[in-house]
């Protein structure tokens, strides 16, 4: 080991003694300086976009927004400057003679090898580390995350060992260093470049295509995810060219004619590399750093394909099957064919019975013709005679579709209307479109419910919704509601402060008091205007219920909630629990100067003070002796899944997970897949322009000046001390 930390520190040496590590660090950082630039200040516009439209579903994130792109542009950097790095380990030394007196040293290849890379791998190193300072500075602007930033910097390195490794066999081969830098350069872009041809290859050649790419293994690291394939991958490719140039160097040593016999073991390490690879496939292991797991299943996709074997087994006999077929026509060239694949990747690897093909809806004209596929972007979901048919479904879609088709069961949703109440087909900030797409992507039926004209709810409607009404309805039409609940239907009721008299009766009626108060957050009442004094954030106060278990460890955000209450005397036909808790630092405001506008402030004896419950869920029925009953959840606010807040926090997952109990579908009761998130970043004036001058010259400048500074210090002591050097 001692001689090969003397090679290393040798090369080191020899790199930072020369003008290259002044032109090479300071080239690479003024590029990649560049680009840290334009995806900064392109990140400031789009936060400041996305803060002036909040109803935009479009969260903004630090990681995905600058840490990824500007590592997958740092590596294509290294593919030019790496070889550059690798063309002299070995070249001049054949090429000056050299080598013969290396020869007759005693020391190995292998340690030759190994110290040459090693030291080459330190230099890399040191660029990444450079270039790392642009990824730290980010904490100056914001509170990134730290998993994905590391996780990425680890991948450059992985890149650089790998890109080091081809680079030093190229050395090894040729004695004209432009050759080397030429072959190891060429070896680097075909590794990086050849997953792009597995669309255009055919079977098998397309999957090792894609199998050997190096951007194929680099993009998960760069989002954040250490895959045990993608870092096995990477030291494969490292030792595999390790290998081969350690039997370059041992041929040289010998006779033309016994040369072939040097090939033998490298042949024997590329098969055992290759079967390595192969075991790593058949055992999984993956690890999300990003904060919210975005890229990991979610634990409603991972419940549905657990309860997956026993589902198929409870088919039909006529339709029973041992496993769930996923079809995904995909052109080959569609970009969104990747991120589908992985998907159902993940989700045959969570789910053996879950299996999947990805077709080419040009050539596989069979399956077409017989799934009736008219565009492309189609995933069809086959489980013997049944299948359902999605549109480039996210993970939510997949699996609920998943669950529904192996169910059958299809729940209808009915929006009550006529009385001022949210619209599915409103795109205001207000308005539900947002809302409705989403119960429509999760596999409801909605359809309007009038009540006015005809007081009766259809018996195919299985979950009311009630999404804040504002003028008092008939009393044929609470009749109707509760005639719905008696025979087991559902109704979810969001109600917002002051709520019509004749519907805050009708819930006392259940033993709910809408009081009409407006919750106010004691800590922010201070602030000007006391407006955002008003949006309580429900961080950990969750019931002990089946709806807000999942949820806890994540926020939901109410603007304008009224606490509610238990009243009346206690009743055996009705069971309640509570789902939401507002914090101790929470006061109900109830002056009416003072509830909506204006700046809030605590009365004591008058304001009721926290913490006071938020939303409730009830079991009804007819009498306490029969088993049908009916399922209400009542929550004191209705904008919490308006299109301005849907997309905040866990507002999204509260709602999917009360219409999925009130629906009786248990399965589906759980986390949903999460958006990235939501980090905006607004540069001032100043801040702007530091960023460019600093990220483009700054920087580069000073670290080019200290490489320059080594590199005359050497020199002087060299000149000093002419035998010390070597």
């Amino acid at each position: 080991m001692t001689r090969v930390t003397a090679i290393a520190r040798r090369e080191i040496d020899a790199f930072f003694h020369s003008p290259m590590a002044a032109v090479v660090l300071a080239g690479f950082l003024v590029a990649v300086g560049l680009f840290f630039t334009i995806f900064l200040l392109g990140y400031s516009e789009m936060s400041q976009t996305a803060l002036q439209s909040p109803a935009a579903d479009s969260p903004i994130n630090l990681a995905e927004g600058i840490f990824r792109p500007l590592v997958s542009n740092t590596v294509f950097f290294l593919l030019f400057l790496v070889p550059a790095i690798t063309m002299r380990l070995f070249a001049p030394e054949f090429s000056s003679g050299r080598y013969h007196l290396i020869a007759s040293w005693p020391v190995s290849d292998h340690t030759w090898v190994l110290g040459k890379w090693l030291g080459a791998m330190v230099c890399g190193g040191i660029m990444i580390l450079c270039g790392g300072a642009y990824i730290a500075s980010v904490w100056l602007l914001g509170t990134p995350e730290v998993g994905p930033a590391l996780t990425a910097l680890l991948g450059e390195l992985l890149f650089v060992a790998a890109l080091t490794a081809w680079g030093l066999l190229a050395s090894t081969l040729f004695a004209h260093q432009m050759v080397a830098y030429f072959l190891g350069f060429s070896f680097s872009l075909f590794l990086f470049l050849v997953g792009a041809l597995e669309r255009f290859l055919p079977g098998p050649a397309g999957m090792v295509a894609h199998e050997i790419s190096l951007l194929t293994h680099f993009e998960l690291l760069s989002r954040g995810v250490l895959d045990v394939r993608d870092i096995v991958y990477f030291l494969l490719m490292t030792a595999v060219p390790l290998t081969i140039a350690v039997g370059a160097l041992h041929s040289r040593r010998l006779p033309p004619r016994r040369r072939f016999a040097v090939w033998g073991p490298t042949a024997t390490s590329i098969v055992l590399a290759v079967a390595i690879y192969t075991l790593t496939g058949l055992y999984p292991w993956s690890l999300d750093t990003t904060g919210n797991r975005r890229y990991s299943l979610a634990p409603q996709t991972l419940q549905v394909l657990e309860a997956l074997p026993e589902d198929l087994a409870a088919l039909p006999d006529s339709v029973a099957v041992d496993h769930l077929m996923v079809y995904a026509f995909y052109q080959r060239l569609d970009p969104v064919r990747d991120i589908t694949e992985a998907l159902l990747k993940s989700c045959s690897h969570a789910s053996p019975p879950f299996r999947f093909q990805v077709i080419d809806p040009e050539t596989d004209l069979d399956l077409v013709r017989r799934f009736d596929v008219k565009v492309s972007r189609t995933v069809v979901i086959s489980a013997g005679e049944r299948s359902a048919s999605v549109l480039q479904p996210e993970e939510s879609t997949l699996i609920n579709a998943v669950y529904r088709l192996v169910s059958g069961k299809r729940t209808r949703i009915c929006y009550l209307l006529g009385h001022g109440e949210h619209r599915l087909d409103s795109d205001e900030r207000s308005g539900y479109s947002m809302c409705g797409q989403l119960m429509a992507d999760q596999g409801y039926q909605l359809s309007p419910l009038f009540l006015g004209d005809n007081p009766v709810v259809p018996t195919d409607c299985d979950v009311i919704l009630v999404a804040g009404p504002r003028t008092e309805p008939d009393p044929r039409e609470l009749a109707a509601l509760d005639d719905h609940l008696r025979r087991g239907g559902a109704i979810l009721a969001l109600f917002d402060p002051p709520t019509p008299s004749r519907w805050a009766e009708w819930m006392a009626g259940k033993r709910v008091g809408l009081t009409g108060g407006v919750m106010v957050s004691a800590d922010l009442a201070d602030e000007e205007f006391g407006v955002s004094a008003r949006t309580i954030v429900v961080g950990d106060g969750y019931g002990d219920h089946v709806v807000s278990r999942p949820l806890r460890g994540v926020a939901t955000v109410f603007p304008l909630i009224q606490p509610l209450a238990e009243v009346g005397p206690p009743d055996s036909t009705i069971a309640g629990a509570v789902l939401l808790v507002s914090s101790d630092l929470t006061w109900a405001e109830t002056d009416p100067d003072t509830k909506f506008s204006g700046k809030p402030t605590f009365d004591r004896g008058h304001d009721v003070p926290g913490p006071l419950p938020l939303a409730m869920a009830l079991e009804v029925s007819p009498d306490a002796t029969r088993e049908v009953k009916g399922r209400l959840i009542v929550v004191g606010n209705s904008e919490f899944v308006s299109n301005a807040n849907l997309s905040l926090g866990a507002n999204r997952d509260l709602l999917l997970n009360a219409l999925a109990w009130l629906a009786q579908e248990k399965a589906l009761i759980q986390l949903r897949g999460r958006d990235p998130l939501n980090q905006p970043v607004v540069l001032g004036r100043e801040g702007r322009r530091l960023a460019t001058w600093g990220s483009s010259l700054g920087w580069p400048l000073f670290v080019g000046c200290l490489a320059v500074v080594i590199m005359l210090r050497h020199r002087r002591r060299s000149e000093r001390h002419p035998g010390s050097e070597g």
